[in-house]
């Protein structure tokens, strides 16, 4: 968990089991915190997460919970992906041609993996950690069946970022490469509700939704709390959950320092101030982002309009505190202490 915080619960907690440090260097023998101390962990890490998840759901399973099971994996940096991963996957993943890994050539962007492009030890041993990750979450959810929890618990997947897995060059998350990029599989996350009875099994849909519409859904779906923050830019889209049709417009806004993007259903524009290189695709025709329309004359209109809902939603919503585009602080150098 990543809370700021790391050796005492916070938030209204009462079960607290966290990793020491801030991100993943090993999954054995790895500082973890439990009572309050920090200790070394024999067990795959992915497992022992797991395996206090299921003593929470154990404990608790007389009364209404929330549990926040936040994996260390899959962890696709550096070190953890230079060697093999060592889990029960290891094997079964050896002699695959891991041919859903793109094999482009390094970007000249790229600043940090640049190794692990087009490398199969690498592409192995991250597809080995999503299925240590697949494998606690299948645990978790045979203890909720077996606990007779699995009708009335809402179950939510998904993710903090996206991974650059050899996708347009890159290897690694937007911060990865210079300038920062926005390429789609590292903006794009996985995102799954799961109630039976109230959300029709195997259904997808395609609205174009961003992190700031999970609060808003959430409170909708579970207490009908659909008030809109007006600080906010969350909208619910609880109904759809339900199968219900609704209004929605499918336009999304990214940014990350300096790097913003905006994307409706056929185009994304990215802008980086002040100097750029800005991009602009056409998500329909190229959708590996392949060829970069912005300073294509027949494209002019759409990014004219595509930066002015840009430049109108950030005005609107970004925190003055940190609008690196009007001279803003960073948040990359911030430091959380102990308390």
């Amino acid at each position: 968990m990543a809370f700021g915080r790391r050796l005492k619960p916070q938030l209204g907690f009462t079960y607290w089991f966290s990793k020491a440090s801030g991100h993943t260097a090993t999954f054995y023998n790895d500082e973890m915190v439990w009572q309050g101390k920090v200790y070394r962990e024999p067990k795959y890490t992915t497992d022992a997460i797991t395996d206090h998840a299921i003593d929470f759901l154990q404990q608790n399973k007389e009364k209404p919970f929330f549990l926040y099971l936040a994996y260390n994996g899959p962890y696709g940096l550096g070190n953890v992906v230079r060697k093999v991963h060592k889990n029960r996957w290891t094997d079964y993943y050896a002699n695959k041609a891991m041919t859903s890994f793109p094999r482009d050539k390094a970007s000249p962007w790229l600043a940090q993996n640049r190794f692990a492009v087009g490398n199969l030890k690498s592409m192995r041993s991250y597809a080995a950690e999503v299925s240590g990750v697949d494998d606690g979450i299948g645990r978790v959810m045979e203890k909720l069946g077996a606990l007779g929890l699995d009708k009335n618990t809402l179950v939510i997947f998904s993710a903090d970022q996206g991974l650059n897995a050899g996708h347009s060059g890159y290897w690694g998350m937007g911060d990865h490469s210079r300038p920062i990029n926005t390429c789609e599989a590292t903006v794009r996350i996985p995102l799954i509700f799961w109630k039976p009875g109230e959300i029709a099994e195997g259904t997808r849909n395609d609205l174009m939704v961003e992190n700031h519409d999970f609060v808003a859904t959430v409170l909708d779906f579970i207490a009908n709390n659909a008030t809109q923050n007006t600080n906010s830019p969350g909208k619910s889209f609880a109904p759809v959950l339900r199968g219900k049709k609704i209004k929605w417009d499918n336009v999304i806004y990214h940014e990350f320092e300096n790097t913003r993007m905006v994307r409706d259903e056929r185009f994304k524009l990215t802008i980086r101030h002040p100097f750029g290189p800005d991009e602009l695709y056409d998500m329909e025709k190229d959708p590996d982002e392949q060829e970069n329309l912005i300073h294509i004359a027949g494209y002019t209109k759409v990014k004219r309009d595509l930066t002015k809902k840009l430049k109108a939603y950030f005005d609107k919503y970004a925190d003055p505190k940190y609008d690196r585009w009007k001279g803003g602080l960073t948040k990359g150098n911030a430091i959380l202490k102990e308390e």
